[in-house]
């Protein structure tokens, strides 16, 4: 072999370099983002004292560091998914069911690939993002556990498409990951706050940024 390898080559010091970085990645990251995070210590010292036995529980011990490595993993991807989402004739929003928990009557069509919202609730968000999608004629469903396999189809239905996913910082680049695997550039709209039953006991509505969605659609079509 040459003494360059066609794509990386680890030195002799690389762990050592490597470590130092993390070091202060991890320090910098959660410098920058206190006021993101202020919380989280205590959360997950609660779900580590928890003995109920709960299904959620490893959910709720996820290490902070995960916290910070998956931000920063769905911002990077979202970055180098950019050009292929703009150039692809079709986009699919794909929403969380948490964004409709104030309202437990929540009305949606049942669809295979997809739960339909049907808008029962202006002041919900699922409605907003409804009326947005509107704008450009795009479709919208919630999400399903299997992830890929909807992505998959809703991919061989347009023969071209990209997906907007608004999932929480452990969830979304997770489901990035997921598009990729099923072949569509994705980006992603991080929620404000966790309020599924996952995460809160008991849960809420979750939120997240209307304008992040609206810049991301305006980029791309506008």
């Amino acid at each position: 072999m040459s003494d360059r390898a066609p794509t990386y080559h680890l030195g002799p010091d690389f762990y050592e370099r490597l470590e130092k970085f993390v070091e202060g990645f991890l320090g910098d990251g959660f410098s920058a983002f206190e006021k993101e995070f202020w919380g989280l210590d205590e959360y997950i010292a609660k779900a580590h004292a928890d003995t109920s036995g709960s299904n959620d529980i490893r959910l709720r011990r996820i290490a902070k560091e995960k916290y910070l490595l998956e931000m920063v993993n769905f911002f990077v991807l979202d970055r180098l998914n950019r050009e292929a989402f703009n150039k692809a004739k079709d986009t699919l929003i794909v929403m969380p069911d948490c964004l409709t928990l104030h309202n437990p009557d929540c009305l949606r069509i049942d669809e295979k690939w997809g739960d339909i919202c049907m808008r029962c609730e202006p002041t919900c968000q699922a409605f907003e993002i409804m009326d947005i999608a509107d704008r450009y004629g795009l479709e919208v469903v919630f999400s399903k556990r299997k992830l890929t396999e909807q992505l998959e189809y809703f991919s061989e239905k347009s023969g071209d498409l990209s997906v907007v996913g608004i999932a929480c910082i452990n969830m979304l680049a997770e489901g990035m990951r997921s598009a990729a695997d099923a072949g569509v550039p994705a980006r992603g709209v991080l929620l404000d706050f966790s309020g599924c039953e996952h995460w809160q006991n008991p849960p809420c509505a979750s939120k997240f940024q209307l304008t992040r969605l609206e810049n991301i659609l305006k980029e791309k079509y506008d």
